[in-house]
């Protein structure tokens, strides 16, 4: 399943500049002057088309991310979609640019992304070590090199990876498809039984220290007369119960406060939107009549009157958009306080069954007999629960043994991953390289000084060799390289790698690069290749004649909701 990268939007809604470019399949290649071509843009434009998909790029401080909306336009096995990013807000569109899909939540983006092209990323939470589904950013890392961060055999191209502890094998073993459903089921299976097994123990062992108890109060014939220490417990249970009413009566108290703030925000949003309508039917008046709305002069020239009420309109909709995410935010307080209130509610619940159980034993005193009935009663949880650990544990040994597959399977991988890396040590002549450093996936390597960045490509190169042999239904994203070329590199050096990635480019449906001064007649190449050469100012990639073009695409986008 091949995913194409059509076309890129990128707006600042605060300067109205933009920039947009479309890619073809096959090679793209971002270039400018090799004279004075640097920061021109290169980078943000490679940096901002996996931004948009939900990982967080390196983008330098001057760019302003915050102040920035990212459209991108692809394709899914020749299904379009669009995907729309403003801070932490994503929206998704179809072909015909009706919303289907909106969040602030990346567990959320990952779900949604991956049931479009049916691959997604499981990892071990960093403190429950249970498994969840990795935010999107974990799907792209294979795919994107900042120009950075030519770090050999390291995922550092985006931000914010930490979230998991040493998660690149496991990122690398699915890409690769031996950690797939099948296995994530398995692991889920095999983590759900190792905590009934957990849980079942800790039963247990309770029960045995209950046994304990009991039976040196039988043996010494010691039966305290137990109505005091019933009505203590009771004394207690209600001193408890009148702490859960406190606690949710202050629950009940904030959930009025977030419930009426809402409210207002929602009254907020309608004013701005009857704002913009008012502005609209002034422009529309201004505009049929040439008349002063405030004065009722007829007035020869009205473009700065409706050029005011535009701006007018466009400050509202960043406005709404801001209280939008306020509203949000107070809707997830809400959730949450609601939740913790159904607990409490629950938990006063058993609360008061206890209380009316004790009520119940006061009234019908517990006699000697019902120790013996309770100790032969622990006796037989113990045995139940001790059979279900047995009957546990032979599952868990079950799903071991089909997961010995899966290290048959990577001990092949490491094999071909071997061989694959050892081939480029050689072509390139990377004897600074050890084979100890390549043997497996787990292991680290990176050349210095001009050969760091060749390392680094055959790496990932490598990397996407070996899923499409092995994996060949997965999805296939873009490749994209941030300025592979060092600046240490020598000419052949520098030449040697260009080739080589345009020679591994029929591996990928589409191969997006960035290099200075690029001349197609220096490599030969009889691909699909398109060139995108940035002509402008240093540091002015966006521009006010793009923002003019899109803008009814951006009002249109941003004004989206999914309702």
């Amino acid at each position: 399943m091949n995913v194409i990268f059509e076309k890129i939007f990128i707006f600042d809604i605060l300067t109205e500049e933009a920039f947009v470019t479309s890619f073809d399949k096959g090679v793209n290649i971002i270039t400018s002057s090799s004279v004075d071509g640097t920061d021109r843009g290169k980078s943000v434009l490679l940096r901002s088309l996996y931004h948009v998909l939900g990982a967080d790029s390196h983008f330098d401080k001057k760019w302003k991310n915050q102040n920035k909306v990212y459209l991108l336009e692809f394709l899914v096995e020749k299904r379009k979609y669009y995907i729309y990013r403003h801070q932490k807000l994503f929206k998704a569109f179809d072909k015909d640019i009706n919303i289907i899909f909106q969040t602030f939540s990346r567990t959320e983006l990952a779900d949604f992304l991956g049931d479009i092209w049916s691959f997604k990323i499981f990892l071990p939470n960093r403190d429950t070590k249970m498994l969840e589904l990795a935010p999107p950013a974990y799907t792209y890392v294979m795919n994107f090199i900042d120009q950075d961060f030519y770090d050999g055999t390291k995922f550092n191209s985006f931000r914010n990876l930490g979230q998991y502890r040493n998660f690149k094998p496991d990122v690398i073993y699915s890409h690769l498809g031996v950690y797939n459903k099948q296995y994530f089921e398995r692991i889920k299976n095999k983590q759900n039984l190792l905590e009934e097994i957990a849980q079942s123990e800790s039963e247990y062992s309770k029960v045995n220290e209950m046994k304990i108890k009991i039976s040196g109060l039988i043996g010494n014939i010691i039966v305290p007369e137990n109505i005091e220490e019933l009505e203590n417990e009771l004394c207690i249970k209600s001193k408890e119960y009148n702490t859960l009413l406190d606690s949710m009566n202050e629950i009940r108290y904030k959930l009025t406060n977030f419930r009426n703030e809402k409210y207002e925000l929602e009254v907020a949003i309608s004013q701005i939107e009857k704002y913009r309508e008012t502005k609209e039917q002034e422009i529309n008046s201004i505009f049929m009549n040439s008349t002063c709305p405030e004065c009722h002069t007829v007035l020869s020239n009205t473009i700065d009157l409706r050029s005011k009420r535009y701006n007018s309109i466009e400050d509202s909709i960043y406005i709404k958009d801001s209280i939008f995410i306020a509203m949000k935010k107070v809707e997830q307080n809400i959730i949450q306080l609601e939740n913790q209130y159904r607990y409490l509610s629950n938990k006063m619940q058993s609360y008061k069954n206890n209380i009316n159980s004790t009520k119940d034993e006061i009234d019908n005193y517990a006699s000697y007999k019902g120790l013996n009935d309770l100790y032969n009663s622990l006796n037989r949880d113990m045995y139940t629960e001790y059979h279900n650990q047995l009957k546990l544990k032979d599952k868990v040994e079950d799903i071991d043994e089909e997961l010995k597959t899966v290290g048959e399977e990577k001990s092949d991988i490491n094999k071909k991953y071997h061989a694959l890396i050892n081939e480029m040590v050689l072509k390139f002549g990377l004897n600074e390289l050890e084979d100890s450093q390549y043997k497996s996936i787990h292991r680290v390597f990176c050349a210095s000084g001009s050969n760091k960045p060749i390392s680094t490509v055959i790496w990932y190169f490598s990397l996407n060799n070996l899923k499409k042999g092995i994996n060949a239904n997965s999805v296939f994203l873009p490749m994209v390289l941030d300025s592979p070329k060092n600046a240490e590199m020598d000419e052949d050096k520098e030449q040697a790698l260009i080739k080589y990635i345009l020679e591994g480019a029929s591996n990928y449906a589409q191969l997006i690069f960035s290099s200075i001064g690029f001349k197609q007649g220096d490599f030969h190449f009889y691909g699909n290749l398109k060139i995108i050469e940035l002509n402008n100012d240093k540091y002015q990639l966006l521009d006010k004649k793009s923002y003019m073009e899109h803008q009814p695409l951006l009002e249109w986008v941003l004004n989206a909701q999914l309702i």
